[in-house]
């Protein structure tokens, strides 16, 4: 196997030392090199891989539970709370317990306006036991939730659960969630984050006006029967069938001629795709 040799970054008066290998890889502070010395040249270049090793893909697994539906909710209250009040976004600090499987919210102190927010770890009170600080959700305001890119610099050396919470100003929000772990984005759903409630049991009342119909042996009362097909409504609609497909019909028989034309094509196009291996 081609040995990897690690670069240690030099003292800043002395460069970095590489070992004599006529072939190896190195593995700098910016990627890997592969280095090759022979009697014509010797050179350094970058590349993707490495002979003889795995061949391996980016994954994480999650060791805390999704965020409680109780507690997201309480913070979505305070979020509009303070938009109502200072038309601003907010933000607040995800604590976990990963024994206990716990999650625990606490405010910093915060100096917010308009999409602003700013606020200072120094500040915070000291981290329960067991607890340790692994996410942030914020707010957007009145407009919708996405990773900034001022997210994506706050975030990218801050591990854990990131929410964004946009729309405040309407009753349905907007939400855009990921984990970052080990410095890279997971993107992820509000319905994964967050714990769901189970359904209440369904009315049995209700349950009761409710039977399963057999074969029907005579025709529904005019009140229940069919609607019409409406297809002939829709092709005396000319223009509606112009706008879609971007042509012009002057009558039913140019509508019927183009539709015949798209069949035939279509025919094709899947006789072709199933020669296809």
């Amino acid at each position: 196997m081609i040995p990897l040799h690690p670069i240690p970054k030099p003292p800043p008066d002395q460069r970095a030392m590489f070992p004599a290998d006529n072939l190896c890889f190195l593995a700098g502070a910016n990627g890997l090199f592969k280095q090759v010395r022979n009697d014509f040249y010797s050179a350094r270049v970058k590349t993707d891989e490495v002979a003889g090793l795995a061949e391996l893909k980016e994954d994480a697994t999650l060791n805390v539970p999704a965020l409680p539906l109780e507690l997201f909710r309480r913070v979505e209250s305070f979020f509009v709370a303070i938009f109502m009040k200072f038309k601003s976004e907010a933000v607040v600090l995800l604590l976990c317990n990963p024994v206990l499987q716990e999650w625990r919210v606490v405010v910093p102190r915060q100096s917010v306006r308009g999409l602003r927010v700013t606020y200072d770890f120094g500040t915070l009170p000291a981290t329960p036991e067991g607890f340790e600080l692994f996410g942030t959700i914020h707010s957007h305001a009145d407009i919708s939730a996405f990773h900034s890119g001022t997210d994506d610099r706050d975030e990218i050396h801050f591990d854990g659960l990131h929410i964004t919470v946009g729309n405040l100003d309407k009753p349905s929000r907007s939400y855009a969630c990921r984990w970052m772990l080990a410095g890279k984005a997971f993107t992820t759903s509000l319905a994964d984050v967050v714990k769901s409630e189970p359904l209440p049991q369904a009315n049995i009342e209700w349950l009761s006006q409710v039977s399963y119909a057999e074969r029907l042996k005579e025709p529904l009362p005019p009140s229940e029967t069919v609607i019409e097909d409406p297809m002939p409504v829709l092709l005396d609609d000319l223009g509606a069938w112009s706008d879609f497909y971007g042509q012009e019909f002057e009558n039913r028989e140019d509508l019927k001629e183009y539709l015949l034309h798209l069949r035939e094509e279509i025919t094709e196009h899947l006789a072709e795709f199933n020669t296809v291996p």
